[in-house]
């Protein structure tokens, strides 16, 4: 009743997620947001957890588990890490569960306090298993939220090779569910995290009512013919949605417009989240940060203001609208006759149930990362055996070799007495922390409205004098090496400068350059050709 009496009944995905759950299986769950996933998974862990007495029996002073983390819950966004935390801390204090988060705004973490559910990023998880692996000797469950975020990318890769790690700490046999938006091998992206589990799919399919629309004004005409409340819109970089939403504040004007991406600050996001659920008419710009599952209410339609980059991002977008309809209401914009073509036939395709497949490729720059955080984990050193086993179905033998070489060349870590060890310099560094991402970083600036002093956002610097951030124009007063000091511009529309996100990891630059990968973008339109293909042979 704690999770599920407000509903009534369970969703489809629950039904069939619960059982295997509860009988201690795991599994891959595939099914569209806000469809009662996380729900779905932990609800039964709870239950088992109270009913079989995870975690011990000891002193269980100032609420704490005895026996550190029993699950482990993993987000890919530091949004979806916070936004979790709200949603699931009322019902688990309700049951006597202590819950906490652990990212990098929250660094602060007390081993001899720890809760029974943790949540956190895949690099604080990094942090936590290199500095308190005690913690973890007792976690019984391991949940991988949004998975296909990061899934075949540098962070999946960390992921899939700490929880390799987690087994060598842990000192029991815990359970593995992972938890994913539409994809077109859940057997495939299962396998990489998972080894005997199940497929649960949500088999039951919402019609898609889509409309093509050429402009703002086109939209706007058509979602006030419909009494239309709340619309959602999605575009594919943050310059096109600070762009977009100058456009929607001057048909719907600034007080039903709010604007998510992730160069905004948590409260001005925040922000944004409440006035979507509490707003009787509202609109939000957004990027893929409204994707995932924050909660921000009931959204009667979705505009997709830009060509999504594939038919998955496309479901998983039209995911969020109309979650009490039988269909999804859904705008789509065109510049182009064949932008207009394009979109017909993904949502063609879309509507067959067809969801692209993905080539996996393993990112190489994640062994000199994990080899970093293995050995600053381990100052006593580690063998060639241990090394080879936490590698061993990731990449070859030789080309773990050729790395492991080329870094010693560095003065990174060397070999004494049969064992691998870190230097002094790779101790230092992952001391300050900066061993556990590999997420690529460029220099992003704070910026600071000097009117209000409130913190609006960040973006990459250097910037134009005027830009945009959080759907108003900005002026620069002055710079230090760290912020922006602005005020609001008068008149005039800039662009706010947002660099493409690399295809590889920060550490490719350690890799032989024999095994780096080539650049690429790592998002592209999707190709004419081949969705016209497969809607062809789906007709």
């Amino acid at each position: 009743m704690t999770f599920f009496g407000r509903y009534g009944r369970l969703l489809p995905v629950q039904s069939r997620t619960i059982p295997v759950v509860l009988a201690g299986r795991d599994a891959i769950v595939v099914s569209a947001t806000a469809s009662g996933k996380t729900e779905a998974v932990i609800a039964p862990l709870i239950e088992r957890y109270l009913k079989e007495g995870w975690g011990g029996e000891g002193d269980r002073g100032d609420g704490c588990g005895a026996g550190g983390i029993v699950i482990l819950y993993i987000s890919p966004t530091k949004a979806l890490v916070n936004d979790m935390h709200d949603r699931l801390r009322g019902q688990l204090d309700e049951l006597g569960v202590l819950v906490s988060i652990k990212t990098g705004d929250t660094p602060r973490f007390n081993p001899s306090k720890s809760p029974e559910v943790m949540i956190t990023t895949p690099e604080s998880f990094d942090s936590m298993i290199c500095r308190h692996p005690s913690v973890f000797k007792e976690v019984k469950a391991v949940i991988l939220d949004e998975i296909h975020l990061i899934d075949n990318t540098y962070r999946g890769d960390q992921l899939r090779l700490l929880l390799k790690r987690l087994k060598h700490v842990s000192t029991t046999d815990f359970n593995v569910y992972a938890l994913s938006a539409t994809i077109a091998s859940p057997e495939d992206v299962g396998g990489r995290y998972l080894e005997d589990f199940e497929v649960i799919t949500d088999s039951d399919k919402r019609e898609i009512d889509y409309t093509l629309v050429e402009s703002a004004e086109e939209l706007y005409d058509c979602v006030r013919k419909e009494n239309i409340r709340k619309l959602l819109i999605f575009c594919n970089k943050r310059a096109t949605v600070e762009e977009f939403s100058r456009e929607c504040v001057d048909l719907w004007g600034s007080n039903r417009v709010a604007v998510h991406h992730g160069s905004l600050s948590r409260s001005i996001r925040g922000e944004s989240e409440s006035f979507m659920k509490d707003a009787q008419y509202g609109v939000c710009v957004a990027t893929m940060t409204l994707e995932i599952g924050i909660d921000i209410g009931d959204i009667d339609a979705i505009v997709l203001a830009e060509v999504p980059w594939s038919i998955s991002s496309l479901l998983q977008r039209i995911g969020r609208g109309s979650r009490r309809m039988p269909r999804n209401r859904v705008f789509a914009m065109y510049g182009s006759a064949d932008e207009q073509m394009l979109l017909e036939r993904m949502f063609h395709v879309a509507m067959a149930g067809y969801v692209e497949p993905v080539d996996y490729s393993h990112d190489p720059s994640v062994v000199v990362q994990q080899v970093f955080s293995s050995l600053y984990a381990s100052p006593g050193g580690l063998t060639d055996f241990h090394i080879l086993k936490l590698f061993e179905e990731f990449c070859s033998e030789d080309e773990l070799r050729d790395i492991l070489s080329h870094i010693v060349k560095s003065e990174w870590i060397g070999k004494w007495q049969e064992k691998w060890r870190a230097t002094t310099k790779l101790m230092d560094l992952g001391a300050k922390g900066e061993i556990h991402s590999n997420i690529p970083s460029n220099k992003v600036v704070e910026v600071i409205d000097v009117t209000s002093r409130q913190t609006i956002g960040d973006v990459q610097y250097p910037v134009d004098q005027i830009f945009v951030l959080g759907g108003r124009v900005w002026l620069i007063v002055r710079e230090s090496y760290e912020r922006l000091y602005v005020k609001p511009a008068k008149g005039g529309l800039a662009t706010a400068k947002f660099k493409s996100q690399s295809s590889e990891g920060a550490f490719s630059y350690l890799l032989p350059e024999h095994i780096r990968k080539p650049e690429l973008e790592r998002w592209h339109t999707p190709d004419l050709s081949e969705i016209t293909r497969v809607a062809e042979v789906l007709e």
